[in-house]
């Protein structure tokens, strides 16, 4: 499906939440490395859980909860959390242009990060939910 949104690099110890504000499936989680699972919450900071996961071990292992994951089976493609406007840290892009290291895309041109290869992210974003 194109438009799946991915979380890279640039969200790590960062984790604004404003993703998770917009999106209107709840697809986007945090690591609760207490309880051993990803969340997603109903509105950002509100407390009330949408949605739970197991996460994959190796998989979490990567970040723990430094990072925001997007289940990429719920994911609707709808684009609101990676519009220019919404992450502050430019984190977020569509599966189609993750930065690989050559593009000359300009989308989330104020990507600090622009340039390296994002496309780990992809996987990571596939793998992270175990069930």
């Amino acid at each position: 499906m194109s438009g799946i949104a991915i979380i890279t690099e640039a969200c790590i110890d960062v984790k604004d939440r404003a993703c998770v504000d917009v999106c209107p499936v709840q697809c986007i989680y945090e690591f609760d490395a207490e309880n051993n699972v990803l969340f997603s919450e109903v509105q950002a900071g509100d407390g009330a859980i949408e949605n739970s996961h197991t996460p994959n071990p190796d998989s979490i292992a990567t970040f723990g909860d430094s990072i925001l994951y997007v289940n990429t089976e719920e994911c609707t493609s709808c684009t609101a959390c990676y519009q220019p406007d919404v992450c502050p840290v430019g984190a977020i892009y569509s599966e189609e242009v993750v930065p690989n290291g050559s593009s000359k895309t300009k989308y989330n041109s104020e990507d600090q990060n622009k340039g390296h290869d994002h496309t780990f992210f992809i996987e990571l974003s596939r793998d992270v939910f175990a069930d």
